[in-house]
């Protein structure tokens, strides 16, 4: 019979000490991930006073872990019907390159907006509209500011957001506001366009 022999002393000590240190600033957070395949209900794990959008830019991590998962089909509704649940799973890893935006989390502390101003924007997408405030530097043009982020920090916080559902046919301000958040997460690499909006999209879109 083969035995296993653990390793005693100081330095097993310290590596269990640290991995325990680590695993106690490390929290779940509840999260809705909205893929360009489908939508991802669970929980994310991320240190412990991370803003998500910090969490999502770490070019290491190619992959969004989840856990606790519920699986739906494409689609905005806050509260999925039974109809939309694909499975359910423990686990979950959500590549990033396919992650167009993400409810939950923290925000920035507004020590890290300091001499920034809110900026109201539209992101688009193909399925849907996502409309809220984008805090940049002041007197810079958005397409300025996003060519500094596109490819080094592409998620970018959206606060107050209200999330449209494309018609065919109507207008921008017509289209139905299906949700709202107080922040989302976008990833500006996989948005079809992003401007600014005077009157966020229209006159009746977020009333």
């Amino acid at each position: 019979m083969a035995r296993i022999y653990r390793q005693r002393g100081p330095l097993c000590g310290a590596s269990l000490d640290a991995v325990t240190v680590l695993a106690q600033n490390v929290v779940p957070s509840e999260a809705q991930a909205y893929t360009l395949d489908f939508r991802v209900f669970g929980l994310v794990h991320v240190r412990r006073g991370t803003p998500m959008s910090r969490y999502l830019n770490q070019r290491e991590r190619t992959y969004v872990p989840m856990t606790g998962c519920r699986v739906y089909r494409p689609g905005l509704e806050q509260q999925p019907g039974d109809d939309a649940l694909l499975y359910e799973t423990e686990f979950a890893a959500l590549p990033k390159s396919r992650l167009a935006f993400l409810v939950g989390g923290i925000a920035e502390p507004p020590t890290e907006r300091a001499g920034r101003e809110p900026r109201q924007v539209c992101a688009m997408y193909p399925l849907f509209v996502l409309t809220g405030t984008m805090f940049v530097p002041p007197r810079v043009r958005i397409s300025d500011h996003l060519a500094s982020l596109y490819g080094v920090r592409p998620f970018v916080e959206l606060a107050d957001v209200s999330v449209g559902r494309p018609r065919e046919g109507a207008r921008l301000e017509q289209f139905e506001v299906v949700a709202r958040y107080p922040l989302v997460t976008v990833n500006v690499g996989l948005a079809g366009a992003l401007f600014d909006v005077a009157n966020p999209v229209g006159r009746g879109f977020r009333d």
